[in-house]
């Protein structure tokens, strides 16, 4: 899900990046791209508005990604045999 979208930001990355965006936020849905804002909270209201409640891609503008790394209990015992 949301792929088409994180293709089309992935080709518009460095101009989004050279017009000055970096640290703001682009929404896309498809192949359309609705706005970039300052904040997170404006992107996600002007997303709501427009395309309601169906998946669209709010993405923060960044010239490198951040990178998490998340496990889970590896060394925790299984609750749900408890």
């Amino acid at each position: 899900m949301l792929e088409k979208e994180l293709e089309i930001y992935n080709k518009l990355k460095e101009e989004l990046l050279e017009k000055g965006n970096e640290g703001k936020f682009v929404v896309i849905k498809g192949e359309e791209v609705l706005d970039i804002f300052t904040n997170y909270e404006d992107a996600l209201r002007q997303g709501l508005k427009r395309y309601g409640n169906t998946p669209f891609l709010i993405k923060e503008i960044t010239q490198f990604e951040e990178i998490n790394y998340f496990h889970h209990g590896v060394d925790l015992p299984c609750q749900a045999s408890a």
